[in-house]
């Protein structure tokens, strides 16, 4: 389990790529399937929208979601 932001965002982008890979294999096979019936063509495309999905779900997830101040006020060690 990741213990960081940055292990956090390292495993989601595995996520994004290994969705996107299964895209690109769906692709590859529709491309060479021609024999396919429109059944399970529909069901290939719904695989692909699926994989797209969690895609958006894990880009949404990377990172703070919001810019990160650069010094915040009142937090040095000098202030007093």
């Amino acid at each position: 389990m990741p213990t960081n932001v940055t292990q956090k965002d390292q495993t989601l982008q595995q996520v994004i790529d290994w969705c996107k890979s299964m895209q690109a294999d769906i692709n590859l096979y529709l491309s060479g399937a021609h024999w396919l019936d429109p059944v399970s063509r529909v069901m290939e495309l719904s695989k692909k929208k699926a994989y797209g999905k969690v895609i958006e779900y894990c880009e949404s997830m990377l990172g703070y979601g919001g810019s990160m101040p650069l010094e915040v006020a009142n937090q040095s060690e000098d202030a007093k």
